[in-house]
């Protein structure tokens, strides 16, 4: 049975058991999460998090030709201004006040729809929910049958709340249940020749890799949803078949793709490193029928990069993977071939479906560090010192913390991880990285008294 049968789309909590909280190692997390449920753990004291409504705000944020309204305070609306620097981005706020969450703010979102639709002419309107809607219960589809067939244009509510999920990704799989029931066109007698590829946390950097080697191999394609417009948003179903570039977030949008519309999901793993770009590359090859094409395509590729590759750059280097579950495997493969030892690993979260990775960890030790978290800089401060950790590569913004324990970071914001080209921007990366080594001032932002406990202090089991 679809989920599109339900109103709105279940937190990764209910729907896939997600845990978002643990600190030990590698081997009591696959042993913790090896039922058919996966045992729910609290955190007693959180530093910093992230939420579900920011993840759908982002995403959102990079679709053409829509507006968002965030219906909830002016403060809820902050998370727009990281976004301004984006061309044609609009953002609108219903200003909510105390008045207007004990006596409703149906017409300050009448008032914003309206104005919306008059200034930007946009083709879809989105309404994001917030804390403060969540709390007030105010009737938003009332509001928006009442204007829908006045403006002419979709009007989208997004259910978002802030707190009912510890697991930000949420905010994807909301977003995704809205364009699949509301958007995307039903009838679907006709496809096309295109493949969609779906992308929702990556950069344009990345994107752009994929698209690159898409391009060369003649395959027709449409990124969706983020860097997509409206329009592309609504052929999805005409797809010949459907590619994730990480599965842990893209999933959901494919297999309802797959199981409503009948566009065939193509599986594989990240394409990261040589060997995932190259299983990508090959399934993607085996269903559109070119496998000759991509392995000369791969054969050639590979030979470059064996030019330039260097398999010991990080010889005798402990390092730490800070990553999507889904992503881990692809970065700390590459890593240890490059001569690192790979000691640990944090990510936002594991459910059902993503906890296969761990059984792929070959690389690392079974009592590697293995954080579970959304944020919660101060644990991995504490493994980092305690564990003598050289590199610190992560996917994360933040990171200043990590110098102040005497690692350095390889950041992968805004550079190439995926495809062939990936290789090189990360070996040049760890490059620039190694010559700051040993240059910061080593003062550590957390008191000794905290890295004489143990990590997981503030991790306890849920009790029912």
């Amino acid at each position: 049975m679809s989920f599109l049968d339900d109103r709105k789309a279940l937190t990764r909590e209910k729907r896939l058991s997600a845990l978002s909280h643990f600190h030990g190692t590698l081997e009591g997390l696959i042993d913790e999460t090896s039922g058919t449920e996966i045992k729910q753990r609290i955190r007693t004291f959180s530093q910093i998090h992230v939420d579900e409504t920011i993840y759908a705000f982002d995403v959102l944020s990079k679709i053409e030709d829509l507006v968002i309204i965030v219906n909830g305070s002016i403060g809820c609306s902050a998370l727009g201004i990281a976004q301004d620097e984006e061309e044609g981005f609009t953002w609108f706020s219903t200003n909510l006040v105390e008045r207007d969450t004990i006596l409703g703010g149906d017409d300050k979102l009448r008032e914003a729809i309206l104005r919306a639709n008059e200034e930007k002419h946009p083709k879809a309107i989105f309404i994001l929910g917030t804390p403060v809607v969540a709390i007030n219960n105010d009737d938003i589809n009332s509001v928006i049958l009442e204007l829908e067939d006045e403006i002419g244009i979709p009007i989208i509510s997004i259910y978002t709340d802030g707190f009912k999920s510890k697991t930000p990704v949420t905010g994807y799989d909301i977003v995704t249940h809205s364009l699949l029931k509301y958007l995307v066109d039903k009838n679907v007698d006709l496809k096309e020749d295109f493949i969609n590829v779906i992308s929702f946390s990556e950069n344009i950097e990345d994107v752009a890799s994929i698209a690159g080697i898409l391009h060369e191999l003649n395959i027709k394609f449409q990124v969706l949803p983020r860097f997509s417009s409206i329009e592309e948003i609504r052929k999805a179903s005409k797809a010949r078949a459907t590619v994730v570039l990480n599965p842990e977030e893209g999933d959901y949008l494919a297999k309802e793709l797959e199981e409503v519309f009948g566009v065939p999901y193509i599986e594989s793993e990240a394409p990261i490193g040589f060997r995932g770009t190259k299983n990508f590359l090959l399934k993607l090859g085996s269903f559109l029928n070119i496998e000759e094409q991509v392995v000369a395509y791969i054969d050639e590729a590979e030979a470059k990069i064996s030019e330039q590759f260097v398999s010991n750059i990080l010889e005798d280097k402990r390092v730490f993977v800070d990553a999507s579950l889904s992503k881990v495997y692809g970065y700390g493969r590459l890593l240890t071939n490059l001569g690192g030892q790979v000691v640990g690993f944090s990510s936002p979260f594991v459910d059902l479906d993503n906890r296969k990775q761990l059984k792929r960890f070959d690389f690392l030790q079974k009592n590697a560090i293995a954080i579970i978290g959304n944020g919660q800089q101060f644990e991995k401060a504490n493994e980092l010192e305690k564990n003598h950790i050289d590199i610190f590569f992560s996917e994360n913004v933040g990171n200043s913390y990590v110098t102040d324990e005497g690692a350095v970071v390889v950041s992968t914001k805004n550079r190439v991880t995926y495809g062939f080209e990936g290789v090189d921007v990360i070996i040049a990366s760890i490059r620039r990285a190694l010559r700051l080594q040993g240059k910061n001032g080593n003062v550590s932002s957390y008191k000794d008294s905290f890295k004489r406990r143990s990590g997981n202090w503030y991790v306890k089991q849920e009790v029912s």
